[in-house]
């Protein structure tokens, strides 16, 4: 089976009054910290309608900028400014060890929501200790930058079992890496995510970010359910 893991961060609306400008260069903040990663964890390519059309992407401020500005939300003809900018990007030809990046800033509609998703490649072994660590590291930096509401490191296989991340405030599953704001700690309730901080010693809980396992859940293995199942069901029923 293919296990798949994408980072997911929502960013409630922004003030009315926020330029593109500001938006532009808190975006691109936020993609600049992938530099410090692998390769392999890099936005090195725009993406493209075909392979012809794919070019390295010259990673700075202007030309990110430039990008951001032409994915403007549209319907027809018609510029839709409030709704915000959509960019994308990718790390590598090779399908195996690329990372998608989609990103969609700027929206000013409260019933609508920024986000950020990363689909991290399939090749990465979030198995390994040392990968994780990283990984988690990452997220960590991520959310301190980006200020979301919401984020987790989600697994597809248990993603489409619950179907959405969130009702209102309230988290509908646990992920192996969760972020929640003030809102959603208060919908959870606080004892309860101190009761499983007490009671399992690899869970751990700190400025929002509650992280369940030193490496991400496994499907395929028996254990790493009963355990995610186990934490689920004191959480959430």
């Amino acid at each position: 089976m293919i296990q798949s893991y994408s980072i997911i961060l929502w960013k409630k609306a922004e003030k009315e009054n926020k330029t593109f400008a500001e938006i532009s260069k808190e975006a691109y903040e936020v993609l600049k910290l992938f530099q410090d990663y692998p390769n392999m964890l890099r936005p090195n390519y725009l993406t493209a309608k075909s392979k012809k059309e794919i070019k390295e992407f010259n990673w700075n401020y202007e030309n990110f900028s430039k990008e951001l500005r032409k994915g403007i939300n549209k319907d027809g003809k018609m510029v839709l400014e409030d709704l915000g900018y959509s960019v994308s990007f990718f790390s590598s030809m090779n399908e195996q060890d690329s990372c998608g990046f989609l990103m969609h800033v700027g929206n000013k509609i409260e019933k609508f929501y920024n986000t950020i998703k990363i689909e991290l490649p399939l090749s990465l072994n979030l198995y390994s200790p040392h990968t994780s660590e990283m990984i988690s590291n990452l997220f960590e930096r991520l959310v301190q930058i980006y200020m979301p509401f919401f984020g987790c490191i989600s697994n597809r296989v248990l993603a489409r079992k619950y179907g959405k991340y969130l009702e209102g405030n309230s988290p509908t599953m646990i992920n192996w890496i969760n972020y929640w704001s003030e809102d959603i700690i208060g919908s959870v309730g606080i004892e309860r995510i101190q009761k499983i901080v007490d009671e399992y010693p690899e869970v751990t809980f700190k400025d929002g970010i509650l992280q369940i396992k030193n490496t991400a859940i496994n499907v395929e293995i028996e254990s790493d359910m009963k355990y995610y199942n186990k934490l689920n069901e004191q959480l959430f029923i």
